[in-house]
């Protein structure tokens, strides 16, 4: 402030001589008369608002207006002294829909996306880093796999397409029969061999011989043909059921909109095939669990703070979305059984829903108190949602960002997700889908609190404790160790409600993308 009238005192005396209006005798006293009367003045060069801007010059953040609600978004950042900006250039933190609306300038920008996010928000680029993951993976890590994700196929690959059909007819011609508790019976035996050969030794024989000619069978479905780069899944009893029944869902669309349930391959293809829109096909999970025999998933956000070093947060809240009718596979077309997401349930004529569910929803302290008197929980020793099933849900989202690409990597970014995971009947998490925007709407009483928690306590994580997270001894390309250090308590006080799951270390040979100049045009897509 002192330097600042030191400075118009200067300018106002360098003038007033030039003009030769002050003489020597009277120089002190009428600069101190003019800048009094400057002073009062109400202009830009009001004191006031000059150190308010100095205050506020580094903190500047930018929202762009799209379909989500960042009503959460702007409170947070204004009660953390930010202030927002409607200038095409500049800021410290910037929330958008993609990479490219972002604009970003320099590394050390604060935005919500990584370069490279399409790769595990797009349901195209999930299904394809899934597969490539499966693909390079040893025995345990494609087991791990096959338990927590359907098997999906993009329609537009000319090879994943074959792949596909492959697998619809493997189930339709009944190599597997998923009704039967074992694989391994009579399969192809026939009765003369049986009756001509009353011989035990010669029965059992026949029996290995058989069962060893199914393996066989299924290690053929997974070989390459022709240079395919690309194997199909073993089968996942776990979720197949015995319909055949396939779930299609257009790459870029969100909300529900335009996924179709399939259990006939020629009217799959057929729909896949219209329009310009990319299709993504995936098992559907025929044997839900279910609540009042209700479908309903988990939304559960995920926050990547960082991909090399790989920093997964996941909060420790989550909520349940359901349908709104009694769930069956009979009717394969009405949305109101199959799509638990919001958007779509909420079109449903609420004088015809006679459940509890408010909203169609629940929050986690709900279905907690559920699994605890539920049977079937018991039965699969589920009841301690914090011991096993959030165990559980934890594995399959480290092993789900394992196959993001971490060459995607920006010091600035951070990137909160969506995962949409549903329970089968015996109460194995599977993932259905990330969104990298997941909607912010208060639109329940549940979200209301939830979204809150999630947004208040991401920015503890993204803003606070920079010097933690980018000191002298650990810069931007070193491992976040420290994080494995905290307590409990330390966490809550640094994280808040968002739990440190995985840190890794950082690669060295990675590398990362640099960052693009902005595309003019981006379509804006709606969140889910």
């Amino acid at each position: 402030m002192i330097k600042l009238v030191a400075l118009i005192l200067c300018v106002l005396f360098v003038f007033t001589l030039i003009n030769g209006s002050i003489n020597s005798g009277e120089n002190v006293e009428t600069l101190t008369k003019i800048t009094q009367e400057q002073e009062k003045q109400n202009n830009s060069f009001n004191l006031e608002k000059i150190k308010e801007s100095i205050r506020n010059r580094k903190k500047i953040f930018k929202i762009d207006q799209i379909s989500s609600n960042h009503t959460l978004i702007r409170e947070a950042l204004i009660e953390r002294g930010y202030v927002e900006s409607k200038a095409s250039r500049g800021f410290n933190i910037k929330w958008s829909w993609c990479w490219e609306m972002l604009g970003v300038t320099n590394k050390n920008q604060i935005v919500n996306h990584f370069i490279n996010h399409d790769e595990i928000g797009s349901k195209s680029g999930l299904t394809k880093n899934m597969n490539k993951l499966y693909q390079n993976g040893n025995e345990q890590l494609k087991d791990e796999i096959s338990q927590i994700f359907p098997r999906s196929y993009i329609l537009s690959n000319p090879l994943e397409k074959k792949a596909f059909i492959k697998d619809f007819n493997r189930i339709k011609d009944g190599i597997i029969n998923n009704n039967n508790k074992n694989n391994e019976k009579l399969v192809g035996v026939s009765n003369d061999e049986i009756l001509l050969n009353s011989d035990n030794n010669f029965i059992d024989s026949i029996i290995t011989t058989k069962t060893n000619d199914i393996k066989k069978q299924q290690k053929n479905l997974e070989k390459k043909e022709e240079g395919d780069e690309l194997l199909i899944y073993p089968i996942q009893k776990h979720i197949d059921g015995n319909k055949n029944i396939w779930i299609c869902k257009p790459n870029a669309n969100a909300r529900g909109v335009g996924i179709r349930i399939f259990d006939d391959l020629n009217l799959l293809l057929e729909y896949a095939s219209q329009g310009n829109d990319e299709f993504i096909v995936q098992k559907y999970i025929e044997s839900p669990y279910t609540i009042e025999n209700t479908k309903f998933d988990i939304r559960q956000f995920v926050l990547v703070k960082s991909l090399n070093p790989l920093v997964i947060f996941k909060l420790k809240e989550c909520y349940l979305r359901f349908c709104s009718i009694e769930y069956s596979n009979d009717d394969l077309n009405d949305r109101f059984v199959h799509l638990s997401n919001y958007q779509v349930q909420k079109d449903f004529s609420k004088e015809k829903n006679k459940w509890s569910k408010v909203s169609n929803q629940w929050s986690l302290s709900q279905f907690k108190d559920y699994l605890s008197s539920d049977e079937t929980s018991k039965k699969n020793n589920n009841t301690q949602w914090d011991n096993v099933l959030n165990e559980k849900i934890k594995k399959l989202i480290i092993t789900t960002i394992k196959s993001w690409p971490r060459n995607g990597q920006n010091k600035g970014s951070f990137e909160l997700l969506g995962f949409d995971i549903l329970l089968n009947d015996q109460l194995e998490p599977m993932l259905l889908e990330v969104n990298t925007n997941p909607g912010l709407h208060l639109l329940t009483d549940n979200v209301k609190v939830h979204h809150k928690i999630a947004v208040d306590d991401l920015f503890k994580v993204v803003l606070d404790n920079q010097e933690l997270w980018y000191n002298e001894n650990n810069k931007d390309d070193n491992n976040q160790n420290w994080i494995k250090n905290l307590t409990q308590d330390q966490q809550i006080q640094y994280f808040g409600q968002w739990e440190p799951i995985y840190v890794d270390d950082f690669d060295k040979s990675i590398d990362h993308l640099s960052i693009a100049k902005p595309k003019a045009t981006k379509k804006v897509e709606k969140p889910n």
